[in-house]
């Protein structure tokens, strides 16, 4: 797709018209990042709004004992970072490629002018960063009640609602996350990671490995 129609797919721009569309196109860069490569770093001052064209995006917090942990994993035509509009917040997150990517973005100045003139469009962007934050409490609320078994299942289900491909054998979701990765996000050890993921395979609901689950879809949904 060229990049009208890559902007005209995300869901912010998908109800706008022709000439609304062309003001986004004249403020919106491409960049390309390779694997590891930074987008940018936390406490960086916030410049850009970024959507996923192609690729994946890491965004992790770093602790004061200097452990990452793995806020969310951004997929294509999703925006990021959700916060900070209309402040001066610096970046509340490192955004790292974690698969070749391009990337569009928007200066936040911009961005910023561009929700003021378009009410629409802000709409939009609060409903975006209302799902998020209810994802974030519903992520909050796994680690505090969830035991570890019910952390891996939920976020199996978190990786198929964003990423999975629904087919007749079950979910399939390829995404190159490590055994370590999966533990950063769920506050466990990767050793405990591993076992339950191979339970979950001796029980028939995980096959596959990590460059594609395919995961049984009545499982997820309990």
């Amino acid at each position: 797709m060229d990049k009208w129609e890559v902007l005209r797919s995300i869901e912010l721009f998908k109800e706008l018209n022709d000439m609304q569309l062309e003001s986004i196109e004249a403020l919106t860069a491409e960049h390309t990042y390779e694997r590891g490569e930074y987008v940018f770093m936390e406490g960086q001052t916030r410049e850009s709004v970024y959507f996923v064209r192609k690729g994946l995006v890491k965004v992790f917090k770093v602790d004061e004992e200097g452990r990452e942990q793995i806020v969310n994993i951004i997929g294509a035509k999703q925006m990021f970072p959700h916060v900070g509009f209309f402040d001066s917040s610096p970046y509340p997150g490192t955004a790292e490629a974690l698969t070749s990517c391009t990337l569009f973005s928007i200066r936040s100045s911009s961005f910023e002018n561009l929700l003021s003139d378009h009410p629409d469009i802000v709409q939009k962007v609060m409903k975006v960063m209302g799902k998020k934050i209810l994802q974030l409490q519903a992520k909050l609320q796994e680690l505090a009640l969830y035991d570890a078994h019910q952390r891996i299942q939920a976020l199996m289900s978190h990786f198929a609602e964003e990423h999975g491909r629904e087919e007749d054998d079950g979910v399939h979701i390829q995404l190159p996350v490590t055994h370590a990765d999966m533990a950063q996000m769920v506050g466990m050890s990767r050793e405990s990671v591993n076992r339950i993921l191979n339970q979950f395979r001796r029980e028939g609901v995980l096959r596959g490995t990590r460059e594609e689950w395919v995961i049984n879809s009545d499982w997820l949904r309990n």
